[in-house]
């Protein structure tokens, strides 16, 4: 893919608008243009310029970005005209008859990427703005695109660097006694601090391709505070089992609720309770790959829960990216929370699912919530499927890494080390795309849109 000549296309919708947009990115984006439109006497870069076109003669507003100070690091021109069909097509024609070339899918992006404007996840995350179908994709889409990604990636590529050059160092002064540039001690530490923070982040990460399109609300609490009776009586069917006998819900249970032509996917998540078995343990990993999907997570409390209780809960959802609101089950009984702590700015409702009171009040709160942005953006919460294998090939070569420094130290077989060292910062490179082969490249830009 050559990135020396001058590409065009329809960067806005392919469909009747208001305005649509016609972009050129290459050193003859402006001659190009000039072609078109009656000259602008001194172009200056990041002005906007109302000009005419020369045939038809249409009112068009041009932007001008000169190299390296634009999207692609190259010069960009952009045109501004009304969004009719027939005249972006017409014009993006003339535009090629003069010498442009039709863009590719994402060349727009992977140009932005080969001149070093943004990595290779930032690229990715253009992508995935393009295509977010719910709020949830939306925020992940927009981390991702802002950096997130990203800068976790840097600040590790360069702590491996900074290993495998100490260790290489070792190794070409092999022949001096007494030579050493980091011990096994700090170089074991260092491993584990980097393998720890790769297995939080694959441990954590939702993959994108499994998000939910629909607004996700989770109903979270403690076991038979009535989380599957609410989700009974709000989807008016009984798609829980609901028992006095704590524990009832072990897995994940949903249920589709749609009002107003809006849609809403409602889960009931496994209850917080103690507790080292297996089940346990596989209770909590579900119940958190629920949370990080959440748009709403309903705290439920019942008469029994304490403000400790709600400080206890909101400690576990307090790095979720979601909004919360506290709903007090069965409000009919006597005793429990009635207000919530001064400290604790959250909404606030007291209901009941056996008497349905205050169920309408709760249910308009839901879909407030649900469809409203994001309070926050959440760092490096949602990766795609290229990310996390290249976080389990990290992963890997760390491992064989600490276990080759434990077992024969550093002096020993310093080469097999530093190998391993290379393969985990080749796996973290290929996130940002540093030692992206061009066939990656090609997959993961030919899945773009044209103009992006």
């Amino acid at each position: 893919m050559s990135t020396t000549d001058t590409i065009v296309a329809i960067s806005s919708a392919a469909s009747p608008a208001y305005r649509g947009i016609i972009r050129l990115s290459g050193p003859d984006s402006w001659k190009l243009a000039f072609k078109l439109v009656h000259k602008v006497s001194d172009p200056q870069p990041n002005h906007w310029f109302n000009v005419q076109l020369a045939d038809p003669p249409v009112p068009v507003g041009l932007i001008f970005f000169r190299a390296p100070k634009s999207f692609t690091g190259q010069d960009i021109v952009e045109l501004h005209l009304p969004g009719s069909v027939p005249l972006l097509n017409m014009i993006l024609k003339a535009l090629i008859s003069a010498g442009a070339r039709q863009a590719l899918p994402g060349e727009f992006s992977s140009r932005a990427f080969l001149n070093s404007k943004m990595d290779l996840s930032e690229a990715e995350g253009i992508a995935a703005v393009i295509a977010a179908r719910s709020a949830h994709q939306l925020r992940a889409a927009t981390s991702l695109r802002e950096g997130s990604l990203h800068r976790w990636t840097a600040r590790h590529v360069e702590e491996l660097a900074d290993l495998l050059a100490l260790v290489e160092a070792g190794i070409d002064f092999s022949d001096e006694p007494g030579v050493s540039f980091i011990s096994p001690e700090i170089l074991r530490s260092r491993l584990d601090s980097i393998s720890a923070d790769v297995q939080k982040l694959r441990s954590s990460a939702v993959n994108w391709e499994s998000l939910p399109t629909t607004p996700a609300v989770v109903l979270l609490g403690r076991p038979n505070v009535g989380k599957s009776s609410l989700l009974n009586s709000l989807s008016k069917q009984n798609r829980a089992i609901v028992s006095p006998q704590a524990g009832t819900t072990r897995d994940q249970l949903s249920v589709t609720l749609t009002s107003d032509a809006l849609s809403i996917r409602l889960i009931d998540a496994p209850g917080i309770e103690a507790g080292a078995s297996q089940l346990s343990e596989l209770m909590n990993q579900t119940r958190r790959n629920v949370l990080l999907t959440a748009d709403v997570i309903l705290i439920v409390l019942d008469k029994t829960d304490t403000s400790q209780t709600l400080r206890d809960v909101l400690d576990e959802v307090a790095d979720i990216n979601a909004w919360k609101l506290v709903v007090r089950n069965k409000i009919d009984l006597p005793d429990g929370l009635r207000a919530l702590p001064p400290e604790i700015d959250l909404p606030f409702l007291s209901v009941s699912a056996l008497t349905g009171e205050n169920l309408d009040e709760l249910f308009a709160k839901i879909k407030e919530l649900a469809h409203r942005d994001a309070p926050v953006a959440h760092e490096c919460a949602t990766l795609n499927r290229r990310h996390l294998q290249a976080l389990s090939d990290a992963h890997q070569a760390l491992n064989r890494a600490r276990e080759a420094a434990e077992s024969a130290g550093i002096d020993q077989f310093p080469e097999l080390l530093a190998s391993d060292l290379r393969a985990a910062l080749d796996a973290m490179g290929e996130i940002s795309g540093e030692v992206s082969s061009d066939d990656i490249l090609g997959r993961i830009f030919g899945s773009f849109c044209i103009g992006k």
